[in-house]
């Protein structure tokens, strides 16, 4: 039996090995586009990273399917039409002089990998022919265009006068899934948030064949402030970069401080969770993907006062993940939490997180976004399968 409800889901993917620099995972060319993939269709999905050595190694890539709830199920000849793992065997060395790192580059699906199941997925990036010998690993979705879905919102005064905002998706049932209204799960992301997206198993009958799911009161969105935009585009002072020094290998950068009471960015461009290299990297002669420099950048976190937990930095430099080396020092002298990142020339963005059992922002009380991209996730519970198809998606802007 599958829950009646859950809250908030994630994959859970295993923590990257220090050696992995930037890892990107997004659909066809455009480095801001979400990793989506239409099953059958002709797109597909660049996975581009570093790994932060000096000779390059062929490397072996694996896949899982898991259900809506992000539980790894099925075999792979369940889920892949041809072979469970492809082995990569190409780079491209680093021209940039003073911090090594070798490239790789991987589109799929191709010869080798095929899905004939649509839903959840994760790649799992590994020394070669050793499945347990992870360096990395990330999401991505495999959908069947079988429905259009529509987003709708109501926003309402939540705990301590905040708006909060409830999505509602509605969709049409297809014909041949009529029966099966209860065998629908819709989730659904903030902002390419889908390490956790919030999931409703409680369908709305009153428009039938119309089929619509919201979430309860309290499991809405509560306000969220922006995340922290880094532009590193151009290695110059200006802006928000206080100063650099090139002497150092890896050069180290300073950044303004941020301070708790104000949000992120509302101005700078809405990458979703993603970063962006080649499209934008100015000063990197030729490919930028090789061209770009690794830089160490420093962060400071000015708060009202200082917190009673562990402050992190966690961005889409570092795949979104906790990690222990992204820990913040506080330096009572400054009255101020600091730590530093090695990040690619790009742009990316950033916050900082409240260590625990639940990560939560450092600066949750902060003035919100005033826009946000919403994402509904319509899966259906295949008997015949045993797992969950995704059936499609849907995105809508709100507040």
């Amino acid at each position: 039996m599958r829950p009646a409800l859950t809250n908030v889901v994630g994959p859970r993917l295993l923590p990257d090995k220090e050696e992995v620099g930037l890892v990107q995972l997004y659909q066809g060319e455009d480095e801001r586009q979400w990793p989506i993939l239409r099953l059958g269709s002709r797109d597909y999905l660049t996975l581009a990273f570093d790994l932060l050595v000096d000779q390059p190694r062929p490397l072996s890539i694996y896949f899982y399917h898991a259900d809506y709830s992000w539980q790894r199920d099925l075999l792979p000849v369940e889920y892949l039409a041809s072979f469970h793992r492809d082995d990569l065997l190409e780079t491209k060395p680093s021209v940039h002089g003073g911090f090594a790192y070798q490239h790789y580059v991987y589109r799929f699906p191709n010869e080798t990998i095929q899905f004939r199941l649509s839903g959840n997925y994760i790649l799992r990036v590994t020394e070669q022919g050793q499945e347990e010998a992870v360096l990395f690993e990330r999401a991505f979705f495999v959908v069947e265009p079988k429905l259009r879905v529509e987003l709708y919102f109501n926003a309402f005064l939540g705990n301590q006068a905040a708006q909060h905002v409830q999505p509602l998706a509605r969709f049409q049932v297809p014909m041949e899934l009529s029966a099966a209204m209860f065998d629908f799960t819709v989730c659904f992301a903030r902002n390419g948030g889908f390490e956790a997206v919030h999931c409703s198993r409680r369908p709305l009958l009153d428009e039938q064949p119309m089929l619509s799911f919201t979430l309860a009161p309290e499991e809405a969105f509560p306000p969220e402030p922006a995340d922290y935009f880094l532009d590193l585009s151009l290695l110059q002072p200006g802006g928000r970069i206080e100063r650099i020094d090139r002497s150092r290998q890896p050069p180290e950068v300073w950044l303004a401080p941020d301070y708790v009471r104000f949000g992120g960015s509302d101005v700078e461009p809405l990458l979703a969770g993603q970063s962006v290299v080649a499209a934008v990297v100015r000063d990197a002669p030729g490919d930028p993907s090789i061209a770009a420099a690794y830089v160490r950048v420093r962060f400071r976190l000015v708060p009202e006062r200082a917190f009673g937990r562990e402050v992190f930095l966690v961005g889409s430099f570092s795949g979104w993940q906790v990690r222990p080396a992204y820990r913040l020092q506080w330096r009572p002298e400054h009255r101020y939490y600091e730590g530093e990142a090695l990040v690619k020339q790009g742009w990316h963005t950033y916050r900082y997180v409240l260590g625990g059992d639940v990560a939560f922002r450092a600066n949750a009380q902060a003035m919100p976004r005033s826009e946000n991209l919403y994402t509904a996730l319509v899966y259906f519970r295949d008997s015949s399968r045993g797992t969950d198809r995704l059936l499609g998606i849907g995105n809508q802007t709100a507040p």
